[in-house]
């Protein structure tokens, strides 16, 4: 403990920084507006459809918020935002997890479900209907914890002004993204 206040003294800015992403991302419960299609510049205001300040600052946030993005995969407070195409309401879990795939291209996110894409035949809704279970959610985020450690070292940047969840034709606040060495 005392390393810890000696630490935090001669570097509060380190903490601070952390307190401030961590906070970041507790305040995903207030999403409003989630990237599902858009065609106008992010954050003005005919920009529904691309995702709100919140989630846009959370993904700015980079490699600092996916360990507090990780530990919001089980949180199934319900949101107002509601899932295009397939009913429901975003919990603070699926704003989570959009936001690690904005910071992470190709997470294989069906391998770490463990259901296939189109179980049932109804394609992406498989993800749905598997996650709303929370002993489900519970799996996939300790599949998703255990993918990040095991691959974090051999994640590259990679320049792009590419949106990677969504069909938008705004460039991406972070100007790129992670992917794994090839």
């Amino acid at each position: 403990m005392k390393r810890l206040i000696i630490f935090l003294f001669f570097f509060p800015c380190l903490a601070f920084a952390q307190i401030d992403t961590k906070k970041l991302v507790d305040s995903l419960k207030f999403v409003t507006d989630m990237p599902y299609i858009c065609h106008t510049p992010l954050h003005s205001e005919l920009s529904v459809g691309c995702g709100d300040r919140i989630f846009w600052q959370t993904v700015m946030q980079k490699q600092d918020a996916i360990p507090f993005l990780i530990d919001k995969l089980s949180d199934t407070t319900a949101t107002e935002v509601s899932v295009p195409n397939f009913g429901g309401q975003y919990t603070v879990a699926d704003i989570a997890y959009t936001a690690l795939e904005e910071i992470i291209k190709d997470i294989p996110t069906f391998e770490l479900l463990g259901v296939k894409f189109d179980e049932k035949g109804c394609g992406y809704c498989s993800y749905w209907y598997h996650l709303r279970k929370l002993k489900n959610r519970k799996k996939f985020q300790k599949n998703v914890r255990d993918w990040y450690e095991k691959n974090k070292l051999n994640l590259v940047w990679v320049v792009s002004k590419q949106i990677l969840t969504c069909d938008c034709s705004a460039a991406h606040p972070n100007g790129g993204h992670f992917e794994l060495k090839k």
